[in-house]
């Protein structure tokens, strides 16, 4: 979760902050976590609540840049690939493609959630997680293979 937070939010400090309200979060939920079918899911759809609301705090109070500026190394930081060469062509492909396709990439390949878990923590239909996968495999190959 925190590797999927150092990535969205895009600053280690931030992802701290940020994992800390999800556990506060989880504590305060704990009466209702028994009922939760999937414990995994549930705490990656908070995650993804808190880093939003902590984007749209940082927003409106900072004017702030694009969150995938500087996303390769956010990407680095959390991720170690075969060589120095495949991990920054593939974080900066990841960069270049839209947030939401990154999101899905993020948590299906660095994450392992299933679609179905994915769907239950961006609020979207399996449908739609799965075309945005798809498309954004497809232009990250386009970019790596072309640099398009």
């Amino acid at each position: 979760m925190y590797r999927y937070l150092t990535v969205k939010l895009d600053s280690r400090d931030d992802a701290e902050d940020v994992l800390q309200e999800v556990f506060c979060r989880l504590a305060k939920y704990s009466f209702r976590l028994r009922f939760v079918r999937d414990l995994r899911a549930f705490a990656f759809r908070i995650a993804r609540n808190e880093a939003c609301r902590f984007l749209q705090r940082k927003i409106h109070g900072e004017q702030a840049a694009n969150p995938a500026a500087g996303f390769a190394e956010s990407l680095r930081r959390s991720y170690s690939g075969p060589d120095r060469l495949s991990e920054d062509a593939v974080a900066a492909a990841l960069a270049r493609i839209p947030d939401e396709q990154r999101e899905v990439i993020v948590l299906r390949i660095f994450e392992g959630l299933s679609f179905r878990k994915i769907s239950a923590v961006s609020g979207q239909s399996i449908n739609t997680v799965a075309s945005r996968y798809r498309y954004g495999i497809e232009k990250i190959r386009g970019l790596m293979e072309g640099g398009k």
